[in-house]
């Protein structure tokens, strides 16, 4: 799944480390999501754009054709 977790990680001054500890995830989950290897609830999405600060269309933006 196409996503923008890493690039806004960034541009926010954040570690991958800080966003795990604020969601709890666990690393393998987190890290397979920003590599778009797996695809998160609703839920979890949802908790990774509050986390982030970011709408849900900004982290997971939709695929162009």
């Amino acid at each position: 799944m196409n996503n923008n977790i890493k690039k806004i990680i960034e541009m926010k001054g954040l570690t991958a480390t800080e966003v795990i500890e604020k969601t709890g995830f666990s690393k393998s989950y987190f890290y397979d999501v920003m590599k778009g290897v797996t695809v998160p609830s609703l839920i979890n999405s949802r908790k990774l754009s509050k986390v982030l600060d970011v709408h849900l269309n900004e982290l997971f933006p939709e695929d162009e054709k």
